[in-house]
C-alpha cells in the first residue's frame, strides 16, 4: 500500500522550501538544501529534494521515501538518480481532499510560489553548499530533454505529479527501469552524451600513428647488408646453430651457408639428404645450406661467422682454427653459458683466443630451435658494444617471422642467458616433485631476483633482466616443454641419477656445467643466491632434490627486495 505523505508545518521551522503553484516541476532552485557537496544530486530542484532535507521533521513514511531519494541521489548511479528525480514527484493540486488534509503546507507552498523570482534566487545563492544547476532555456531539464530527443521513455519532470508518494518497492523498480532506459540510449553521467564514440576514436589514434610511423620508417630503410652478403660460415652443427643457418638461408636464396662440423656422417646427411639427421630430423634444409669438415674451406670467403659451439668446448675449438680466422671476420655468438674452468663469459673467451680486435655480437632470447625452423614468430636480442655491428646483424636476421632488438649491455644479456639454464633445472625439479603451480611461481620469481642481483653487481642493466634476453628467455626455458635443462630437472626431481640422464641425452644441457660456476660467482660478488646454489648442490650430489626444497623453505623469513 502506498504510504501517503503528511506535510504538516512545524511550529518553528527552518526556511521554508520553495515550490511552484499547482504542478510541481524540476525547474526551480531550492533555498539552501541540506545536502552535502559530495552527495548533492546533479539534477534540477524538486519537492523530492526538499523532502530529503526536511525528513527529520516528517512522518516515518516520508522519512522512508526521503531515504530512497537520498540513496538515488548519492551520485553512485547518476542515471538512476536522474530517473528518481522524474518519477517521485508529488502533485499537490490533483486532489482537493489532499489540499484539505494539509492546508497549512499548501498555503506555505503557494506563498513561496508567489514570492518574486529574484528573492528566491538570492536566497538560494546565499548557501555555498548548493550544487543544483538552473535548467536551460526552454524550461526542460537535460535528462528529460535528452531522453525525449532519443526516444527514451523517461517521465519528464513537467508531467502531472502523482497524488501521493510511490511505495518503496515501486520507487526502486521505477528507478532501475528508468536508469536502464537512459543507459541503453547512450546517456552518460547526468544525461551527458555517451563518450564511447570518442573513446573508440582515441583507441584508434595511437595505433594509426604507430602504423604511419612504421610505414614511413620501412620506406626509408634499405637492407644493403643482406644484399652484399654472399657467404656465412656456422661453427657447429647443433640444433640452434642449424636453425640460425636456415634463417639466413631463407632470407636470400643466393646466399651460401656452410656448416663446419666434426662428424663426417652428419656432414654427408646434410649435403645429400638436406637434413640434420641428429638434431632436427623432422625438417628439410634449404638447398643453399651445406656442410664440411674442413675449416679452411668453410671459412674461406665468409663475411660472417655464427658461433654455435657449446661454451665448454669453445676455447679448444677456437684455438684450433684461430690461424684461419681473419681479424675482419665478425663473430655472431649464439652459445649461452659460462666457462667452468675460468668462470669467463663468452664475451671474454672469444677475445682471449682470437684477440680483442675481433668484432663480436651475442644473440640471446626466447628461441627454441624447433620453432625457429618451423618459421614461428620469434624475438631475440643482438648485444654488442659495437652499435653498428649490432644494427647490421639486426638487418641480416630480421624477417616477418623474427624480430631482432639491439643493446649494448653484453654482460646483462650473457648473465641472463647463462643463469636461466640453471634456473630451468630448478623449475624442472619442482615439476618432477609435483609441488604444484604455487611452488613453481615462487621458485621462478625468486630465481629471477637472484639473477638480477648478480647481473647488476657484474655491471648489467636492470632493463635487460626484465627484457627479452632476461625475463623472456627465463619464462621460455622454465616453462617450455622443449627445454633441455628443464627436462634434466624433471628427471632429477623424479629420482633419476644425473649420470644416467646425461648419458641418455643427445644434446648438451648447459645448465649442468654452469651450476658449478654459480657458487663461485655468488661468493666473488657477495650475492646470496639460495635457489641457484641449491641446484649446484643437487647436481654435485650433495643434496637430493627434495632435501634442497626443504632447506630452502626453512630459510629465515625476510623482507621482499
Amino acid at each position: 500500500m502506498a504510504a501517503s505523505l503528511h506535510l504538516a508545518a512545524p511550529a518553528a521551522r527552518a526556511p521554508r522550501p520553495t515550490s511552484l503553484p499547482g504542478r510541481q516541476t524540476c525547474q526551480h532552485k531550492p533555498r539552501a538544501p541540506a545536502v552535502s557537496r559530495q552527495t548533492a544530486p546533479q539534477c534540477w530542484s524538486t519537492p523530492r529534494q526538499r523532502l530529503v532535507s526536511s525528513s527529520a521533521s516528517s512522518p516515518p513514511a516520508a522519512q522512508a521515501t526521503g531515504s530512497i531519494n537520498a540513496r538515488a541521489a548519492t551520485g553512485n548511479d547518476a542515471a538512476a538518480a536522474a530517473a528518481a528525480c522524474a518519477s517521485l514527484e508529488v502533485d499537490h493540486s490533483s486532489s482537493d481532499a489532499q489540499q484539505q488534509a494539509a492546508p497549512s503546507s499548501q498555503q506555505d507552498l503557494q506563498q513561496d510560489a508567489a514570492a518574486p523570482a529574484s528573492a528566491r534566487a538570492s536566497s538560494s545563492s546565499s548557501s555555498s553548499s548548493s550544487l543544483e544547476e538552473q535548467p536551460p532555456e526552454g524550461g526542460q531539464p537535460p535528462v528529460a530533454a535528452l531522453a525525449a530527443a532519443r526516444g527514451v521513455g523517461v517521465t519528464p519532470a513537467t508531467a502531472p505529479l502523482p497524488s501521493a508518494v510511490v511505495p518503496v518497492e515501486a520507487a526502486q523498480a521505477a528507478t532501475e527501469a528508468a536508469g536502464a532506459a537512459v543507459a541503453s540510449a547512450g546517456a552518460g553521467v547526468l544525461g551527458m552524451p555517451d563518450p564511447s564514440a570518442e573513446r573508440s576514436t582515441d583507441f584508434r589514434d595511437p595505433w594509426s600513428s604507430l602504423m604511419r610511423w612504421s610505414r614511413y620508417f620501412r620506406s626509408r630503410e634499405t637492407n644493403d647488408a643482406l644484399d652484399r652478403l654472399e657467404k656465412v660460415v656456422v661453427f657447429g652443427g647443433g640444433s640452434f646453430g642449424t636453425a640460425m643457418a636456415v634463417t639466413l638461408a631463407r632470407q636470400k636464396s643466393e646466399l651460401q651457408v656452410t656448416l663446419l662440423l666434426r662428424d663426417p656422417y652428419l656432414c654427408k646427411d646434410i649435403n645429400e639428404l638436406h637434413c640434420n639427421t641428429r638434431y632436427l630430423k623432422d625438417f628439410t634444409l634449404p638447398p643453399n645450406v651445406s656442410a664440411t669438415t674442413s675449416p679452411r674451406e668453410a671459412i674461406l670467403g665468409a663475411q660472417f661467422a655464427i658461433h654455435a659451439v657449446p661454451v665448454q668446448h669453445t676455447r679448444v675449438f677456437l684455438e684450433g682454427i684461430k690461424e684461419l680466422v681473419p681479424p675482419s671476420l665478425p663473430i655472431i655468438s649464439v652459445s649461452k653459458g659460462i666457462e667452468v674452468s675460468t668462470g669467463q663469459l663468452m664475451s671474454e673467451v672469444v677475445p682471449s683466443v682470437l684477440g680483442k680486435k675481433q668484432r663480436t655480437v651475442y644473440i640471446s632470447g626466447p628461441s627454441f630451435a624447433n620453432e625457429v625452423m618451423s618459421g614461428r614468430l620469434t624475438c631475440v636480442v643482438a648485444a654488442s658494444r659495437d652499435k653498428s655491428l649490432a644494427r647490421t646483424v639486426q638487418r641480416l636476421f630480421a624477417s616477418p617471422a623474427m624480430r631482432v632488438n639491439t643493446t649494448t649491455d653484453v654482460i646483462g644479456v650473457e648473465i641472463c642467458g647463462s643463469l636461466k639454464n640453471v634456473l630451468a633445472i630448478a623449475a624442472g625439479i619442482v615439476e618432477g616433485l609435483e609441488l604444484g603451480p604455487n611452488a613453481m611461481a615462487a621458485l621462478v620469481s625468486q630465481g629471477c631476483a637472484e639473477i638480477r642481483w648478480l647481473a647488476t653487481k657484474m655491471g648489467g642493466k636492470t632493463a635487460t633482466i626484465s627484457g627479452l634476453s632476461g625475463l623472456g628467455d627465463i619464462m621460455l626455458t622454465c616453462y617450455g616443454s622443449l627445454s633441455r635443462n628443464r627436462t634434466v630437472g624433471v628427471r632429477l626431481g623424479r629420482g633419476e641419477k644425473l649420470s644416467d640422464i646425461l648419458a641418455s641425452s643427445s644434446q648438451v644441457a648447459e645448465g649442468v656445467a654452469t651450476a658449478e660456476v654459480v657458487v663461485n660467482l655468488a661468493h666473488k660478488y657477495r650475492v646470496q643466491m639460495p635457489v641457484l646454489t641449491a641446484v649446484a648442490q643437487v647436481v654435485d650430489g650433495h643434496l637430493t632434490a627434495r632435501q634442497a626444497v626443504f632447506e630452502i623453505m626453512n630459510l629465515p623469513q625476510i623482507e621482499e627486495r
